[in-house]
């Protein structure tokens, strides 16, 4: 069907399933200057075409300009919206910078495939053209394009011959093409990115961290060099042998968790999984008084036809814990995975009874009613580590003791120099698909019943810093300033009738993670470890002053996604580790006089002007 109109033009339709959904008015609708039916062009000269279904439709005599200047506009919006997906700093969080290259790379991929299949329309709509005209008898060209001869340059412009025609008429679109580009560099280069975005003044001072205005709140701040001298013989000299004992400790735990694996391989009791240093050891932030303790998580997963199911208490509740209870599981999920293999609990009644057996031995054991009881978890697990050493005393030359404890395993080994090494072995309960554990060990001021079982980020922060150290410069000195913070507070002591300190080494590492991701990573360079430590105690003097310290993992919206944590943290409100601090005032005072006394030691430190520290 085709329709001729004013101007020479022409309207070519191929109407491949008519439908009544794809009715399409080519020009106006019915009713201004008259009804116009399909291929017949009204008295005013202006074709109206009706189309239905699903047609191919080539046009032809359109403005050239015009048409390039609605290719350039939907090029520059492409462009805009490549450069500029989010407000945010991508040296602040990589996996930003990572989902818009992705994005990039698919919006390229599929632009790509839309115009391989353009192409292949176009293609099938000319061979169409050329089938009807060669029935038709029509031989005078090889090719109609939009209702005219190939005159050899689809885009021509009227009174402009060949391609030299075309770019001249379309100069004006290649100059703005040229400017956009250089504006964009020019402005990547002159670009001054601050450390941390804000929308608003009043949430400036929430978010960012200014290492300027920290310098004004405390003067006289000890130089680097000070610095330095103090962690090479307070700290270094102390901690020269930690990593080779930190790596000998594992493989021992190793060791004693294989030689488990050994005896509990006939017993129906819970499974022993690979054990992961936790803890400042193994994080590399540890002190005089983190070297002879080390502390190992050791989870476990249920044994063939049983279950943990975690039920989490309500943190509003003032505890974040959970308990884990103990069902019968069918072993079909498990046994699928090999194919056609049956399910023995289905169809063998021995196997049935023995599974049924496993799951009530367990129960019997470890648990309080149908929960999983802390103490006689560990108790077993304890009695398990004593067999285990029997099987392996012999590789060792110092003597292993076992002390009493209700929440975890503890070992003592005393070598025949004197020294000794305490070690603590706390079992977990992996959360779904992350690196939160319940574990059997609570922090010394909770206070919780046999089947509760704490909530644990232990492992989260461990992979953090862990990140943090492999994508940051060498010799960065982020670690040394939580420890040189450590050391000044454990030389000092605690205030008037104070039983124990209010500011834990927990709060000074929380906010030390929250500047590593709110500052650029160069920034934590050697040279800068005086700026950087006073920005770690101006964060924290602010928290104790508004009472405020937010978790690093619950609620943080620059976490990065390569920390696997519950995806309700990430969408949860805030943590605030002060919270005691605003109900109790005695509390809170007890822990300014701590901090103000951790700056009288750093005070205390040789000086240097600040005029000189950036």
């Amino acid at each position: 069907m085709a329709a001729r109109g004013g101007e020479g033009v022409w309207v070519v339709v191929y109407d491949f399933d008519p439908d009544p959904r794809y009715l399409v008015n080519v020009n106006r609708a019915p009713g201004e200057g008259g009804e116009t039916k399909q291929g017949q062009v009204p008295k005013g000269g202006e074709p109206t075409t009706w189309l239905q279904g699903p047609h191919v439709v080539v046009l032809h005599d359109l403005d050239a300009g015009a048409s390039m200047a609605v290719i350039s506009l939907l090029f520059l919006a492409v462009m805009y919206v490549v450069h500029h997906p989010l407000l945010v700093s991508d040296r602040m969080d990589l996996d930003t910078l990572a989902r818009s290259r992705q994005l990039e790379k698919r919006m390229s991929e599929e632009m790509r495939q839309l115009e391989l299949e353009f192409e292949e329309r176009k293609r099938a709509a000319e061979e169409k053209q050329k089938a009807e005209n060669f029935w038709r008898g029509d031989t005078s060209g090889d090719q109609l394009v939009l209702g005219k001869k190939d005159r050899g340059w689809p885009f021509q412009v009227d009174g402009q011959e060949g391609p030299l025609g075309w770019m001249l008429g379309n100069l004006w679109n290649a100059g703005l093409f040229c400017i956009f580009l250089i504006f964009e560099l020019l402005r990547q280069n002159m670009q001054h990115e601050p450390a941390f975005d804000s929308s608003s003044d009043d949430d400036e001072e929430e978010v960012r961290v200014v290492p300027i205005t920290s310098y004004n709140w405390l003067t006289d701040f000890p130089s680097r060099e000070a610095l330095e001298s103090f962690h090479k013989h307070h700290v270094q000299n102390v901690t020269r042998d930690l990593p080779c004992t930190c790596e000998f400790v594992e493989s021992f735990v190793d060791d004693l968790i294989e030689a488990c694996r050994v005896l509990s391989r006939r017993e129906a009791h819970p499974q022993l999984e690979d054990c992961l240093g936790i803890g400042a050891a193994f994080e590399k932030w540890g002190t005089l008084h983190e070297t002879q303790k080390f502390d190992i998580l050791v989870p476990i997963i249920p044994p063939q036809g049983t279950m943990f199911v975690l039920e989490m208490r309500d943190p509003a509740l003032g505890r974040r814990c959970g308990c884990v209870l103990v069902e019968s599981e069918c072993v079909c999920k498990r046994e699928k995975l090999l194919g056609d293999v049956l399910c023995l609990v289905h169809h063998h009644r021995d196997h049935s009874a023995l599974v049924g057996k496993s799951n009530s031995s367990i129960k019997a054991a470890l648990c309080t009613g149908s929960h999983l009881d802390v103490y006689k978890t560990v108790q077993w697990f304890r009695n398990m580590v004593g067999n285990a050493w029997a099987l392996v005393a012999h590789k060792y030359d110092f003597k292993l003791s076992l002390p009493l404890s209700t929440t975890c395993c503890k070992l003592r080994l005393d070598y025949r120099s004197g020294r000794f090494l305490s070690i603590r072995l706390v079992l977990g309960v992996q959360r779904e698909d992350t690196l939160v554990y319940l574990v059997s060990q609570a922090p010394d001021q909770e206070q919780v019943t046999s089947v509760d079982w704490p909530e644990s980020f232990a492992a989260c922060e461990h992979l953090f810093l862990k990140l943090v150290g492999r994508f940051a410069p060498e010799n960065t000195c982020h670690l040394k300033c939580l420890q040189i913070i450590l050391s000044l507070r454990d030389l000092q002591s605690l205030p008037q009738g104070a039983s124990r300190p209010i500011l834990t080494s927990y709060h000074f590492k929380t906010a030390l993670m929250h500047l590593l991701l709110r500052l650029p990573l160069t920034d934590w360079q050697h040279d800068m470890l005086s700026q950087r430590l006073q920005d770690i105690l101006w964060f924290l003097g602010r928290g104790l002053q508004q009472r405020s310290l937010h978790h690093f993992l619950i609620g943080n919206t620059f976490l990065p996604l390569t920390i696997p944590i519950p995806k309700t943290f990430r969408n949860a409100e805030p943590v605030n580790l002060f919270q005691h601090l605003v109900l109790n005032p005695m509390a809170h005072s007890q822990a300014v006089e701590e901090f103000h006394n951790l700056l009288a030691q750093v005070k205390a430190l040789p000086c240097s002007s600040l005029a000189g520290a950036r």
